[in-house]
């Protein structure tokens, strides 16, 4: 049966190139050559002794110091440079016979794989996920395997702060020979007459048999409570080395349909038989739901009309990188569909699967977009690779091929855009597809009127223009606003690097969150929005460089902690009652002097009030909104909102004491002692009575105990230069967050805070005991691989003194003693000697190193450096251990074995791995 395990857990990391140039000598040159044979830290033999060991997913970049002098603003002043992975692990005997795949799910940014010695795969995208077959490469029994990893991260695709390393997810996939192919379900529900659905079933099953195998695929459809509603048979043949595409239907009446409100997700469980026997199973989710697009009236979900209120985003965040735990995504999408936002585009790249299966779970549309705007090969590769990938979610209901492409306005563009929209097609053809222009798209000749959905990307007052000349073809704000605004800040300081809070500041290209809104709005035409951007993101400190190192367009910050604009899209997208007050109320020294004060409301009519008194009553257009200068006076703000003259919602702003203790909010009740899950843990400062303290920036340090660790820190301030990884982090305008990652136990887990004039804090954090997911455990031990042999045995015993030629590959073999007895060997007489050399450096003499010899037989005589270490006969294969004593750090283990034979020896020789083996295995 099928096994998906997690390859997450222990790896080796080296920052920067490592060793240096290979020797040029022969054994190296030729080695280099040969299948298996390579050298460096992508073959088997390598000294990764002092390499750290990381956890996956791993972004580097982010850990390292800011850095103005050689960093880029567009990455935000972080360096990325190439780095090494290595893992080691076992493979069980029963794995003999089975498909093994590897699948990383994103790697930033070009990525050489290694796999026991040998280049196995190369990738050129940091956003794509791929996988590759060890089947035929892969080692069994003690002896471990080596994937190592190159990234190549001085590459980069984008003009952001993109991380560095193996950033998502790695997984191992064990399936029978008989199994469903890579990315082989494709669930395609069509509704037909009244409430009748067809669910749409391909199901591709390869087969690495000899001989042809007859099987049967057996598809069950489970609802969302988990009970069978619907159920398929088909029966095929497939040929040696090949697959076959089956296609079923099964129809289901009546469905819960998968929608933003009620996103209903259903099970279709794909069973492969062969001889009446389940060999393979997929369980895949999916959900009933139709989409359609109309050139006057925008976008239907199930035939509803829904206007898209989206964002743009960057998948970044405070304290981690790239490198989201699961429940990070979660947490993301959740900030988003508390706004009231429906539609998230993944700019601009193809996200995380997590990201995606949240989107799934918790009701949010997705335009899934393409990094590079290509047609080569390569560029159709990733197109291909981004809908086999995603078609099954229900969230995703819209493909972008590109961003704001120079050639997008060009018959060129066009040309590029139809091969690469005929891939989508001939995959999937139910989502609409579409570019993300911000020019072009009056040109006659260019992919503007080609494209399922015009993308706009600003030009806010071109609509009107292409509607005229393209009344048919259906239009979006694929990008829109980019507005400016630092959260908690409400006065505009070029020299300090901030903007204000009332809606004012924005880029030269874009437009105010109101004047967009207005136009996308009051337009049926117009599908809707994606703003940029839902969250701030590192690097691209547009309009500003150093300090600033974070971007100033998020309606939230890095952290997800809302800015004054958060509120304003509630007033504009959510239907109950909203009203916010844009500004705080602790302008202490500025008594008597008039304060900007704005609404962010869906009231028509406002009331103020200063300490009870009121101040003004005004109606409130919703596009304009509403300002005031009110004279400061120390106390309480308050506003009360009307709906057709009845109170409906009222907001205070209070003159708070000083920073008094901390608020410290965990974002959920339980931790799963899972070793994967994650919590949000958000603090702020508040005063003797409990009020948020916004203006508060004291340092507050941090420390963790139990079944848990901080994997990050942030404040969402864009100017600041603190590190992620950290104990300690300054309040940024009242606020600052940490993440908490699980490790497997189940100890409660406790947080001290405490900080400059505040008392200590804790907070427990109950830990929910829970199975460690499937996972690839990591081997520490140092194989010893490169062994030379003499090629027949000799009737003298030989001199383990003797200098030899070990480029005489006539006289010498060089052979892999884990592959067990030679049957060479056998009913022979005489000597043979086996060689290898290992280097000081790879041994760490400080844990008591052993050489561990698995299985060895016969008249036996080892020696090490000239020196004999071990003579015995052996009659049966037997485990010996040798211990190791310290040799200069230049010089090299020569090991010498000498191996006298009979004929009749069962099976003499060295018949197993060979490694150095150290007692604190624990470390």
């Amino acid at each position: 049966m099928r096994e998906r395990l997690s390859m997450n857990k222990d790896w080796l990391f080296h920052l920067g190139e490592v060793g240096g140039k290979l020797s040029s000598t022969h054994d190296v040159i030729y080695g280099q050559a040969k299948a298996g044979g390579l050298k460096g830290p992508g073959g088997l033999e390598w000294n990764d002794n002092e390499w750290d060991m990381v956890q996956l997913p791993h972004d580097w970049s982010f850990r390292l110091p800011f850095d103005r002098e050689h960093g880029v603003a567009d990455f935000g002043y972080k360096n990325r440079g190439i780095g090494w992975y290595r893992k080691k692990f076992v493979l069980d005997e029963q794995d003999q016979g089975k498909q093994l795949s590897i699948q990383f799910d994103g790697i930033a940014t070009h990525a050489t794989i290694y796999f026991n010695g040998s280049v196995i795969h190369r990738n050129f995208c940091g956003y794509t996920s791929f996988s590759f077959d060890i089947s035929d490469r892969a080692f069994f029994g003690n002896r471990p395997n080596v994937l190592a990893v190159r990234v190549n991260a001085e590459e980069s695709e984008g003009w952001w702060y993109e991380g560095a390393g193996i950033y998502r997810n790695c997984w191992l996939t064990k399936t029978d020979k008989l199994h469903i192919a890579e990315r082989g379900i494709w669930v395609n529900p069509q509704k037909q007459a009244d409430k009748l659905w067809q669910t749409n079933i391909e199901a591709t099953v390869r087969s690495e048999y000899e001989q042809p195998v007859h099987f049967t695929v057996k598809s069950t459809i489970l609802d969302p409570q988990q009970n069978i509603v619907g159920e398929g048979v088909s029966e095929s043949v497939v040929e040696p080395y090949d697959q076959v595409k089956l296609q079923q239907m099964i129809e289901l009446n009546d469905p819960q349909l998968w929608d933003i409100e009620h996103p209903h997700l259903y099970t279709l469980k794909c069973s492969v038989l062969k001889d009446g026997l389940v060999v393979d199973e997929l369980d895949t989710a999916f959900g009933y739901r139709t989409i359609r697009i109309c050139p006057d009236t925008g976008f239907y979900l199930n035939e509803r009309p829904i206007k898209i209120k989206g964002t743009c985003n960057h998948q970044d965040h405070a304290g981690v990188g790239v490198a989201l735990p699961d429940e990070l995504h979660a947490y993301r999408i959740k900030r988003l569909k508390e706004m009231g936002s429906n539609a998230y585009r993944a700019a601009h790249h193809n996200p995380a699967p997590e990201l995606l299966d949240a989107c799934d779970r918790l009701g949010m549309l997705v335009m899934d977009e393409n990094r590079n705007f290509d047609s080569s090969e390569e560029g159709l590769k990733q197109v291909e690779n981004m809908v086999t990938r995603d078609r099954n979610h229900p969230s995703v209901v819209m493909y972008s091929l590109f961003n704001e492409e120079p050639l997008q306005g060009t018959p060129i563009g066009r040309k590029m855009f139809k091969w690469m929209k005929n891939v989508i097609r001939r995959l999937d053809p139910t989502r609409p597809v579409l570019g993300a222009m911000n020019g072009g798209v009056m040109e006659d000749e260019g992919t503007a009127d080609i494209m399922d959905i015009t993308g706009f990307n600003y030009m806010n007052g071109a609509y009107e223009a292409f509607r005229a000349k393209h009344p048919q073809q259906p239009l979006i704000g694929s990008e829109t606003v980019s507005a400016f605004s630092t959260r908690g800040n409400y006065v505009y300081d070029k020299q300090q690097q901030v903007f204000d809070s009332f809606d004012e500041q924005r880029a030269s290209w874009g437009n105010t969150v109101r004047e967009s809104w207005k136009t996308i709005n009051t337009h049926d035409y117009i599908m809707g929005t994606f703003v940029w951007t839902g969250f701030d993101y590192r690097g691209e400190p547009t309009p500003y460089q150093w300090p600033s190192v974070s971007t100033h367009f998020g309606i939230m910050d890095t952290c997800g902690f809302p800015k004054d604009s958060y509120y304003l899209y509630q007033a504009f997208w959510l239907e109950e009652p909203v009203l916010h007050i844009v500004s705080h109320w602790n302008w202490l020294g500025l008594e008597g002097q008039p304060i900007k004060v704005m609404t962010h409301t869906n009231c028509d009519e406002v009331a103020v009030y200063v300490n009870g008194r009121l101040f003004d009553r005004q109606s409130v257009d919703i596009y304009e909104q509403q300002t005031w200068q009110i004279p400061y006076e120390p106390g309480t703000l308050t506003m009360e909102g009307y709906r057709a003259g009845k109170l409906v919602a009222t907001a205070h702003q209070h003159t708070t004491g000083s920073a008094a203790r901390l608020k410290i909010e965990p974002h959920k009740s339980v931790l799963l002692g899972d070793g994967r899950d994650a919590i949000v843990v958000n603090v702020h400062a508040v005063d003797e009575q409990g009020r948020y303290v916004t203006t508060a920036n004291n340092l507050v340090q941090f420390s963790c105990e139990g079944s848990g660790f901080i994997a990050g820190c942030g404040n969402g301030n864009p100017n600041s230069h603190e590190a992620d990884i950290a104990s300690s982090r300054k309040l940024f305008n009242g606020s600052l967050q940490i993440i908490v990652q699980s490790v497997h136990g189940s100890e409660n887990i406790t947080l001290t805070f405490s900080g400059e004039n505040l008392p200590e804090q804790q907070l427990v954090i109950p830990v929910q005991a829970a199975v460690e997911p499937p996972y690839v455990p990591s081997a520490r031990d140092l194989y010893i691989n490169d062994w030379f042999v003499t090629q027949e045995p000799q009737a003298d015993k030989p001199d383990p003194h003797a200098e030899v030629d070990l480029t005489n590959m006539n006289t010498w073999e060089k052979v892999d003693v884990s592959f067990g007895f030679r049957e060479s060997l056998k009913n022979k007489g005489g000597y043979i000697m086996y060689r290898a050399q290992l280097a000081a450096e790879l041994i760490q003499f400080s844990r008591l190193p052993q050489l561990m010899f698995q299985a060895i037989s016969g008249n036996v005589e080892i020696y090490m450096n000239g020196k004999l270490q071990f003579a015995q006969m052996i009659e049966w294969n037997t485990e010996i251990a040798l211990s190791l004593e310290p040799f200069a750090s230049d010089e090299q283990l020569a090991i010498v074995v000498i191996i006298g034979l009979h004929p009749d020896m069962h099976t003499p020789g060295i018949n197993g791995t060979v490694s150095v083996r150290n007692e604190k295995q624990s470390d």
